[in-house]
């Protein structure tokens, strides 16, 4: 295993470069192996032999999720509002995953990604499906942090979350389909435009390689990204602080993990708490966030 290195084929096109990183695949990892060369370094990697074992991976599907609970009412975001506008509705799980299996042979174009598809995303899985938890193995985070949380994400081929920063690490595992995930060290953050949009515990880029600006954000051309290819089955290692951007291939299911450890307690989850409340009494973030949308003059929350 080896760390992240300078790649020798750098060149220097922004369209064609590869990135000077590169980032581990390894089909196995132990607790202490984990915490030494990735948790502790701050390393990204993809583990690719583990969740492959996972109960989740062969039952988890959009009929086995339909089912659960048919008329459950879920919020589905409205494009990528991470960049754009926030924008979310309402609908029945049933409804929403009747039909996304669709063609899994089809992949969009990184280019020309359907930025208005539906998303249900960050579904608090095990707060909504309790049992759920038995069939996914978290334990290579859950022993290195104090407190998690855990999400789902459904939807079709196309779905797109722009780039951010999770301010809490994350390990990101791809149940069904295929996705493509960009990443960019934090050593790059201001190439990465920071932007004023709120979001919980997250800090969003103003740029969006498809409709980028250089004129407005002229460092952004210098970012050679990581990219990788997560398959059915694969985790990925997304420390905290990371830059990261993530496209559906197909119609896809995954489920992540994110964890505090100590220092997170004390420092990050206790600032992105106080700003929280700041946020909900209209003193930060009040112009821009992903947690309401405008209709006329008013706000309605998710």
């Amino acid at each position: 295993m080896h760390p992240l290195k300078h790649s020798a084929n750098h060149r220097s096109s922004a369209s064609s470069r590869e990135s000077k990183w590169v980032v581990d695949r390894v089909p196995q990892l132990n607790s202490t192996e984990f915490a030494g060369q990735y948790f502790k370094a701050r390393r990204p990697v993809v583990i690719t032999d583990m969740a492959t074992q996972w109960p989740a991976c062969s039952r988890w599907s959009f009929d086995f999720f339909s089912q659960l609970d048919p008329e459950r009412s879920v919020t589905l975001e409205k494009g990528n509002v991470l960049q754009g506008k926030t924008d979310f509705e309402s609908a029945r799980l049933a409804d929403y995953l009747t039909g996304l299996n669709g063609d899994e042979k089809k992949q969009p174009s990184h280019e020309n990604a359907d930025t208005k598809k539906r998303y249900l995303s960050m579904l608090k899985i095990f707060e909504q499906f309790p049992k759920l938890k038995d069939d996914v193995d978290f334990s290579l985070l859950e022993d290195r942090t104090l407190w998690q949380v855990y999400f789902a994400w459904l939807g079709p081929a196309g779905t797109l979350t722009g780039y951010h920063v999770d301010w809490i690490d994350n390990i990101l595992a791809q149940i069904k389909g295929r996705k493509q995930v960009w990443l960019v060290p934090p050593s790059e953050s201001s190439s990465m435009y920071p932007s004023k949009k709120y979001d919980y515990r997250s800090t969003l880029s103003e740029v969006e390689p498809n409709t980028w600006d250089a004129k407005r954000h002229p460092l952004f051309a210098e970012i050679t990204p990581i990219e990788i290819t997560l398959e059915a089955g694969e985790m990925l290692f997304i420390p905290r602080g990371w830059w990261h951007r993530v496209l559906s291939l197909t119609p896809s299911i995954s489920i992540n993990a994110f964890g505090h450890d100590v220092s997170g307690m004390l420092w990050y989850q206790s600032r992105v708490s106080l700003l929280r409340i700041f946020h909900k009494l209209g003193l930060y973030g009040n112009q821009s966030c992903t947690c309401h949308k405008k209709i006329s003059d008013d706000k309605l929350s998710k």
